[in-house]
């Protein structure tokens, strides 16, 4: 079996690769996706494994852009970023799996060969515990960057009250009283990207 890492840790992900390489076939790693589509052109992997972080890249992003050209290349995120949001992100764009990067090497080489194997790995969490809107989700990213909510208004062009309106929206939803805690709350969900 083919399998690469795109991960910018270079110790962790060279470690994986002298730890993986008597398990798999060919384990690659790679500490950028500068070049990812060229690689992936010529070495046509079984399996990509994507880190979610990686310098100026957002993996997430990436791994989009690259499922337009690959719609059968099989992606598993494997992040130390194990957010509810980078969670629906995968799977709406059709990525097999997100692995926390806290699993066992022995656990890891499992789920690894149940993608390889045809099935989908997602951890189990509580899918309503991100009910926010798009909108919602706009707006509670431009309060995280310190806008006022007539400055949000003007920007995203509706009325000051609309935006008072979905901010309380959000922290009904989140359970919280102020901006503050729904900021800190969305970071903590992956919905805002600092």
């Amino acid at each position: 079996m083919n399998v690469i890492l795109f991960d910018d840790h270079e110790l962790f992900s060279k470690s994986l690769e002298f730890a993986l390489k008597d398990k798999l076939i060919n384990f690659e790693t790679y500490s950028t996706p500068k070049h990812i589509t060229e690689i992936v052109q010529n070495k046509q992997p079984d399996l990509l494994l994507m880190d979610i972080h990686m310098g100026d890249f957002n993996g997430l992003d990436v791994a989009r852009e690259l499922l337009k050209s690959f719609p059968d290349l099989k992606i598993v995120f494997l992040s130390g970023y194990d957010l509810v949001e980078y969670h629906n992100e995968a799977i709406k764009m059709g990525a097999k799996g997100f692995i926390n990067k806290n699993v066992s090497l022995r656990d890891l080489e499992y789920q690894i060969n149940l993608v390889l194997g045809g099935t989908t790995i997602f951890p189990h969490y509580d899918r309503e515990a991100n009910p926010l809107t798009e909108r919602e989700k706009e707006i509670l990213q431009l309060l995280a960057k310190g806008l006022k909510q007539q400055e949000i208004a003007e920007q995203i062009r509706i009325s000051r009250r609309t935006v008072n309106n979905h901010i309380q929206s959000i922290n009904e939803k989140f359970s919280v009283n102020s901006s503050l805690a729904a900021i800190v709350r969305g970071i903590q969900l992956g919905i805002i990207r600092l």
